[in-house]
């Protein structure tokens, strides 16, 4: 069923292609025509004229034989190339259409999964679906259509005979069956431990530095040697058991065979006057046999790739937890006021457990609030929360006294810049980096941001034309220019998470003063293990056990002698 279910579904993008579809099924009826005429020919050419020593019958038949088979063969020629140009064109939209469904899927499903098994997905599986399509199109429907004409031939021609030739098919369907639902699962495991190499290989690629620098490639080599192992014996099994269904067909075509002749001899008591009949149902039991020999050929090959297409429609079939209502409004202009309401929240797997509990407290526009507490207390929860990478399961988040799961996320991210100590630049020039999310900026504008973050000056050394993958940039300038393609943005609301903890003290001041720039006159976030940059904040929430424990200002909450003034004196004494 679930085999059935994913091809119904991938011919569903067929649909588009009615015509070209049409057409094609058009042109296999008659190629099949064609091939079961050619039979009928044949017997007429040896029981009738040949018998009757027509020379010129034969000529005739001959030449109408040859031109029928040159027909079917342009026939096939243009069927294919029409079916290969439509196929393409459908996995062009699955692919897109799978790609702009993970980009609408929450921060959550990107956390819990490797990189390298959604791109597996992306582009391995889709791979796979494409040659899938291709298989069903130009091998499996006329391959299947052709069978069907075949039948009814042989019936019309026929019928004992026709049972006689077909009476072996109920071994064919009970066995491939069988070797279906037992192999299908294998073939989707196998498919998982593909993206699960995928997976591992991005890691390491990734952490090459680390990897070299602490001497543990023989180990990584060892780890990639040993799921590679597994991926060749998941294979060598899967093709084995689903080699059988050759020799089922094989075994099934010599019974069809040998009920063929048996009928022939003692029931139908044909003699040489009918030779001709028998040749024609013996062509046609090759004819038969011949496209189900392919397809029992090609069977590993697409439970292969009928695994693969249902690892892509799962990834369609994911429902992102940030759900928009239908008819969706756009969030109006606003200044940037914050309120959490009641606020809890848990990850999807760990449903029983409350990052947040009960969560409470207004931000008015402009005030600059830090978050500390130590690592796992909700700090970043709260952060994204506000930009809505995540909803609570209890609660609201309001701005400007607007509760943003009322209001389209593309509308909410307008107002909302977030900066983090990974600044991420993407592959381009320095200027596309900047107008990134802003396209209309003008080159006047970015350079005006640039100058007012501070890094005008080492952009102007390389130009702002220049290649990010052709430079050699520090964190420290990468951060600067994220400063600036924030700036360019104009949020109202400002999220900085640990932003300036993997550069060195030089550069922090830089990027510091970056900082103070970007957050003039807008409400901020601020989340920080270094103390020192918080402490000119107008309040600081102590986040610990799901909640705030502790709220006020640096030097209250020095007073109060609480967790907060712990931590500072255990970071300055």
């Amino acid at each position: 069923m679930e085999q059935k279910k994913t091809l119904f579904r991938l011919l569903k993008y067929l649909t588009k292609y009615r015509l070209s579809v049409f057409l094609v099924i058009l042109i296999m009826s008659i190629a099949s025509l064609i091939l079961v005429i050619l039979p009928f020919i044949a017997e007429n050419i040896i029981d009738v004229q040949i018998v009757n020593k027509n020379i010129n019958g034969v000529l005739r038949l001959s030449i109408i034989y040859i031109i029928l088979v040159l027909v079917w063969w342009a026939l096939s020629i243009i069927r294919v190339r029409i079916m290969s140009k439509v196929s393409n064109k459908a996995i062009l939209e699955i692919r897109d259409e799978v790609f702009k469904h993970l980009q609408t899927l929450d921060l959550y499903y990107f956390d819990s999964r490797p990189t390298g098994g959604i791109l597996s997905r992306l582009i391995g599986d889709i791979s796979s679906l494409k040659q899938l399509l291709t298989q069903l199109v130009t091998i499996l429907v006329p391959n299947t259509f052709f069978l069907l004409s075949l039948i009814v031939a042989m019936l019309i021609l026929n019928p004992i005979l026709a049972l006689g030739s077909l009476i072996s098919l109920p071994i064919v369907f009970i066995g491939t069956f069988y070797i279906m639902s037992i192999n299908y699962p294998r073939w989707y495991e196998y498919r998982h431990k593909q993206s699960e190499i995928a997976g591992f290989s991005h890691e390491a690629f990734q952490g090459i530095k680390v990897i070299q620098s602490l001497g543990a490639e023989e180990k990584e080599k060892n780890a990639f040697e040993r799921i590679n192992d597994e991926i060749v014996k998941l294979w060598i099994k899967c093709v084995r058991f689903g080699d059988s269904v050759g020799i089922i067909i094989d075994l099934s075509r010599g019974i069809g065979y040998l009920f063929l002749y048996l009928f022939a001899i003692y029931l139908l008591k044909i003699d040489q006057s009918s030779v001709g009949e028998l040749i024609a149902f013996s062509t046609y039991i090759t004819l038969f046999w011949s496209p189900v020999r392919t397809l029992s050929q090609m069977y590993n090959q697409l439970s292969n790739n009928l695994s693969g297409a249902s690892r892509v429609f799962e990834i369609l079939d994911e429902e992102s937890s940030i759900i928009e209502k239908e008819n969706i409004k756009d969030l109006p202009e606003v200044e940037g006021n914050v309120t959490f309401s009641e606020v809890s929240f848990s990850y999807p797997d760990e449903k029983d457990k409350l990052i947040l509990k009960d969560v409470s407290f207004t931000v008015k526009k402009g005030e600059k609030i830090a978050l500390v507490g130590p690592t796992g207390a909700g700090k970043t929860t709260i952060i994204n929360l506000i930009s809505r990478f995540y909803d609570p399961i209890r609660g609201n988040v309001l701005i400007d006294g607007y509760d943003i799961k009322d209001y389209s996320v593309s509308s909410l991210r307008r107002y909302v810049g977030v900066m983090t100590q990974e600044s991420f630049l993407f592959t381009g020039t320095i200027l596309d980096n900047l107008r990134y999310g802003a396209e209309d900026a003008s080159l006047e504008r970015c350079k005006e941001a640039c100058r007012l973050i501070g890094c005008d000056d080492f952009i102007s050394r390389f130009g702002y034309d220049a290649k990010i993958n052709e430079l050699s940039l520090s964190i420290g300038q990468k951060q600067l220019i994220a400063l600036a393609r924030t700036l360019i943005r104009d949020p109202k609301i400002l999220i900085l998470d640990e932003a300036t903890s993997s550069i060195d003290t030089n550069t922090e001041i830089k990027v510091q003063k970056g900082i103070q720039t970007l957050m003039k006159g807008r409400t901020c976030f601020v989340v920080a293990h270094r103390l020192s940059t918080i402490r000119n904040s107008d309040r600081i929430f102590v986040i610990d056990d799901g909640g705030i424990v502790e709220e006020g200002n640096h030097d209250e909450l020095l007073i109060k002698d609480g967790y907060y003034a712990t931590l500072y004196r255990a970071q300055f004494e």
